[in-house]
C-alpha cells in the first residue's frame, strides 16, 4: 500500500466531476432529520454501482457500508451526516432546493458526496488496504443524534472500528484549506424545557389566580446568574432560551408558561452542574410566586474531543497533501454541538473542518443561513484528506492488530 500523493490526487481528480453531480442532486432534494428516505435510497444506489456491501435502515434511514481490506476483522471508519434543515433556500443556483422550506444549509450534502467519492477511491484500493473501512451515512444529526443510535446498533463492530474520522464545512475558511483543533472541539449540549403552572383567572381580578407568566419571566432573566455566579468564570458554558410561550388572551392571567432552550459546556462535569442549578433556580422561583414547575432534559450530546494520536496523523497527512499554508491550527473550540462526539467516546475520533469559502471572499454566509453557498472545490479537499488519512491510519494501526 504505497500510493504516492500524486497518485491519490489523480484518483480524486478522476472522480471529482461525478461527486459534484452527486452533491448537486442531494442539494436539490434535501430531507429533514428522520425523513431521509430518498437520500438513503440514492446513497444505496451509488453503493450498488460500486459493489460495496451495506446495511440500510439503521437508526431510521442510516446506512452502514464496508470496504473489506486484507484484514476483515479490523478497520477504521468514515462518517457523513445527511439530513437537511427547515430553511427556505434563497440562493439562486441551477440546483436550488426543489423541496419547499427545506435546504442543505449545513453542508451535509457535501459531507455525503465526499464520503461517496472517498468510498469509490478506497474501493478501488481494497486489495491493497491492510484493514477494512466502515462507511457511516448517518441520519438525524440536526435532531435526535443518529450517531448514538448507529453505535447502539453495532456499527462499530464486525469489523471492529478503532478510529473514526469526520469532517464539516466551514465558511470562515477558504476552500482548499482545512482547520484542525486539538482536544475539545465542540461542546456538550443538552436541551431543556420548563413548564410553569399557575392558575388562570380574569385579568381584572389577578388575586383570584396565580400568574404563571411572572415567575417564568423571572426565571429566564435569572438564568444567566448561573453562568456569572455559580460557574468558574474561566470555564466555557452557555444557557440559551430560544422559545417562550404563555397565555391565551390579553385579558386572562396566564395559567401556564413554557420555555425551552439549550445548555452547553466544554467540560461534561459542568453540564451536571448546569442541570442542578437550573432545576434549583426554577423550582425555588416558582415556589416564591405560589406556582409550581417541572423541568425536563433531552437530546444530550457529550463533548467532542479529538484523539491526540489521530490529530497528529491527520495534521501530518493534510500538510503533505495540501501544503503547510493550507492547514490551519486553532485552539479555540466551538460551543456548537455535533453528535460525532458519540464516535469519539466509543472509539478514537477525529473531527476537522474543511474550508468552503470562495478564496478572496470576505463576507461568506455562515452555515444555517438561507444564503449559505459553499465553494464546491471543497469537495476535492475533503476527499483527498479523507482518503490519504485513512491510508495513513490503516498503516499505523496494522501494527497493533
Amino acid at each position: 500500500m504505497n500510493y504516492t500523493i500524486e497518485e491519490i490526487k489523480n484518483k480524486v481528480d478522476a472522480v471529482y466531476d461525478t461527486v459534484v453531480s452527486m452533491r448537486r442532486h442531494l442539494h436539490m432534494y434535501p430531507e429533514l432529520s428522520e425523513e431521509e428516505c430518498e437520500t438513503s435510497r440514492f446513497i444505496c444506489q451509488q453503493l450498488d454501482l460500486l459493489g460495496i456491501p451495506y446495511e440500510k435502515d439503521i437508526a431510521g434511514h442510516g446506512i452502514s457500508a464496508v470496504i473489506y481490506g486484507k484484514n476483515r476483522a479490523h478497520g477504521v471508519g468514515l462518517r457523513a451526516d445527511m439530513d437537511a434543515l427547515p430553511i427556505e433556500e434563497k440562493v439562486e443556483i441551477p440546483f436550488k432546493s426543489k423541496n419547499p422550506n427545506i435546504m442543505h444549509a449545513c453542508g451535509h450534502d457535501i459531507h455525503t458526496a465526499i464520503l461517496l467519492g472517498a468510498a469509490k477511491i478506497l474501493n478501488e484500493m481494497k486489495d491493497d488496504l491492510p484493514g477494512s473501512v466502515r462507511l457511516f451515512f448517518q441520519p438525524s444529526e440536526e435532531t435526535i443524534g443518529g450517531a448514538r443510535q448507529m453505535i447502539e446498533a453495532g456499527c462499530l463492530t464486525s469489523p471492529a472500528i478503532s478510529s473514526v474520522l469526520g469532517l464539516h464545512v466551514d465558511s470562515s475558511t477558504d476552500a482548499g484549506s482545512v482547520e484542525l483543533i486539538p482536544g475539545a472541539m465542540n461542546a456538550a449540549c443538552c436541551e431543556f424545557t420548563v413548564v410553569v403552572t399557575g392558575k388562570a383567572c380574569h385579568g381584572a381580578h389577578p388575586n383570584d389566580g396565580i400568574d404563571a407568566l411572572l415567575p417564568a419571566c423571572t426565571m429566564v432573566s435569572s438564568l444567566q446568574s448561573i453562568i456569572t455566579r455559580r460557574i468558574d468564570p474561566a470555564e466555557s458554558v452557555l444557557i440559551t432560551v430560544g422559545k417562550f410561550n404563555s397565555g391565551t388572551k390579553e385579558n386572562i392571567v396566564s395559567g401556564e408558561a413554557v420555555f425551552s432552550g439549550t445548555m452547553r459546556a466544554l467540560d461534561m462535569r459542568n453540564m451536571d452542574k448546569l442541570k442542578t442549578y437550573l432545576t434549583d433556580l426554577c423550582k425555588s422561583t416558582a415556589a416564591a410566586y405560589g406556582a409550581s414547575c417541572s423541568i425536563s432534559f433531552s437530546g444530550s450530546y457529550p463533548t467532542l474531543e479529538n484523539d491526540p494520536k489521530l490529530f497528529d496523523i491527520v495534521m501530518k497527512t493534510a500538510k503533505a497533501v495540501l501544503g503547510d499554508t493550507h492547514v490551519k491550527l486553532t485552539v479555540k473550540p466551538s460551543l456548537g454541538a455535533d453528535d460525532f462526539a458519540f464516535f469519539c467516546h466509543e472509539s478514537r475520533g477525529l473531527y476537522y473542518n474543511i474550508g468552503c469559502r470562495k478564496p478572496g471572499e470576505t463576507d461568506a454566509y455562515p452555515i444555517h443561513s438561507e444564503l449559505f453557498c459553499p465553494d464546491e472545490s471543497c469537495i476535492r479537499t475533503g476527499i483527498l484528506t479523507q482518503v490519504a488519512s485513512v491510508l495513513h491510519i490503516l498503516k499505523e494501526e496494522e501494527k497493533t492488530w
